[in-house]
């Protein structure tokens, strides 16, 4: 029995390996990069923002596609990693606290707390409309700033499943520049609300850490994403289909 045993626990040991290296790999390049220089698990002090609170100048900005007030900020917001590289919100970054897409601020809320209105401030210099002219503006990857957002989050004290809920509203309903193929503007509010309530129960019954989760969404992506293909094509076979059966058309 002791080699039986012996094979057992290599085996375990060997598969444990496995799944952590499968994990990895399994995320996308961008999000594996994006993952590494998140600030979970950092020691206290290691990520931090100079500056805060936001303090805004009284200069109300109205934007013609937003129903929200836009304040531009009075200073400049530091985000500082635990690898020492800043995030930077100029000064004058247009902000309106709500980093939140609007389809998910039913399931989400729209938080107004101090920590989010640092992190949504940071956001919106790198990806928020408004700051298109700005220095930040899309200076990063879509990954690593809609991560930096959930590490703004952390680090200004936001409990760790909030800001993950938070973080995962925005990895789903946020800007993806530079990456069409895996846009989802084009998934209908419904069944984008559908997977955020998921990725909500999950974040809830797993806790996950954040390589993790952002596992989970690029999973639940891919499949949001081969649904809409599939739907697409339906539709034009419907639509070739009537246009063949139609006299108007040249049809029989």
């Amino acid at each position: 029995m002791r080699p039986f045993s012996f094979l057992v626990l290599t085996l375990g040991l060997s598969l444990t390996g496995c799944v952590t290296t499968t994990l990895q790999e399994a995320l996308t390049a961008k999000s594996r990069e994006a993952v590494a220089s998140s600030c979970e698990g950092a020691e206290p002090g290691q990520c931090y923002v100079r500056n805060a609170p936001v303090k805004l100048l009284a200069q109300p900005v109205r934007l013609a596609s937003r129903r929200a007030i836009f304040f531009p900020t009075a200073e400049p917001l530091v985000f500082v990693t635990r690898s020492g590289e800043p995030w930077i919100a100029p000064e004058r970054t247009l902000t309106d606290g709500a980093s939140i897409p609007p389809i998910f601020v039913p399931l989400v809320g729209n938080p107004d707390t101090p920590e989010f209105a640092v992190a949504a401030a940071l956001h919106d210099a790198y990806c928020g409309i408004g700051n298109e002219q700005g220095d930040a503006w899309h200076a990063a990857t879509w990954q690593r700033v809609h991560i930096m957002f959930h590490d703004a989050l952390i680090s200004g004290g936001t409990p760790d499943l909030k800001a993950k809920v938070m973080f995962a509203a925005v990895w789903l309903g946020g800007p993806r520049w530079d990456d069409p193929f895996r846009s989802l503007d084009g998934i209908a509010a419904d069944k984008m609300q559908k997977v955020l309530a998921d990725a909500i129960r999950y974040i809830d019954r797993t806790q996950p850490d954040l390589p993790e989760l952002v596992l989970y969404l690029e999973r639940r992506e891919r499949e949001l994403l081969a649904e809409d293909r599939q739907a697409r094509r339906r539709d034009r076979a419907d639509v070739r289909i009537a246009t063949a059966n139609d006299p108007a058309a040249g049809g029989p």
